[in-house]
């Protein structure tokens, strides 16, 4: 696949999506359709069990939208570009196998809502947040932001665009762990290939409970994987992991 600003390197299981658009990553329409057009294929991919997303370079994840597209919009336009957007955000934040995001650096604006649609966050020590639609006269995030993080905390980013540390973050739940600049990509990877381990029906089913815990109800949410669960006790990579474990041994799993 040929892109301009998204790159994709397969190794073995992994998928690697890199964001590289100098000179900070800023996100156009362009790459936002590259993004999409590039999740889409790993998502066909049955070789691929987990995708990690980071951001070119040491300094940068994603430093928002490239704003000089926001001269030409109105209310029409405008609404056009958000919901395309929301549109691919969504997509990840439902993907089909698990996204742990390696946030290397600044993440700004969309960059910090990206961030947040992923499964996992793992960032490096010089990583800064903000939701700075606010300084557009606009907002973004905020519903993303207000799941995750303390609920002043949230409101404060979306309310003021001020701008917060890495150690903040962690505190308030916006990222789950923090990894020394030249280690973020060597856990990523650690923690990809530990997921892609285990069962794909398995981690499929988690991360759609997991999805289903975040949108509804206790209530719901336990009927949901009680379903889930009707499903798996019954399959092939259960009585393997059974068996692997009694016999002392690494399973292996079919996917069925």
């Amino acid at each position: 696949m040929q892109n301009d600003y998204i790159r994709v390197e397969i190794d073995e299981d992994i998928a690697i999506v890199t964001i590289d658009r100098p000179p900070v990553n800023a996100l156009n329409s362009s790459a936002y359709g590259e993004l999409f057009e590039v999740f889409y294929a790993i998502s066909k991919n049955d070789a691929v069990k987990v995708v990690i997303l980071t951001g070119a370079g040491k300094k940068v994840f994603v430093a928002g939208a490239d704003v000089k597209e926001f001269l030409d919009f109105d209310s029409e336009t405008g609404m056009s570009y958000t919901k395309r957007n929301n549109y691919v955000r969504e997509y990840i934040r439902k993907f089909n196998k698990p996204v742990i995001c390696a946030i290397n650096g600044w993440a700004f604006g969309g960059g910090c809502a990206l961030a947040l649609v992923c499964d996992i966050r793992i960032a490096s020590q010089n990583a800064k947040f903000n939701l700075g639609e606010i300084n557009m006269g606009i907002l973004g995030g905020s519903q993303y932001i207000a799941q995750l993080a303390h609920f002043g905390t949230a409101c404060k980013m979306v309310y003021s665009g001020e701008t917060i540390g890495v150690e903040t973050a962690l505190r308030t739940g916006i990222v789950d762990e923090v990894v020394e600049a030249d280690k973020l990509m060597e856990r990523c990877a650690d923690l990809a290939k530990k997921i892609a381990s285990k069962s794909p029906l398995a981690v499929k089913f988690a991360k759609e409970c997991m999805n289903e815990a975040q949108e509804g109800s206790l209530k719901d949410g336990l009927k949901y994987e009680e379903e889930v669960l009707s499903r798996l006790w019954g399959t092939n990579d259960a009585k393997e992991a059974v068996n692997a474990f009694l016999e002392k041994r690494n399973p292996v799993f079919i996917g069925k």
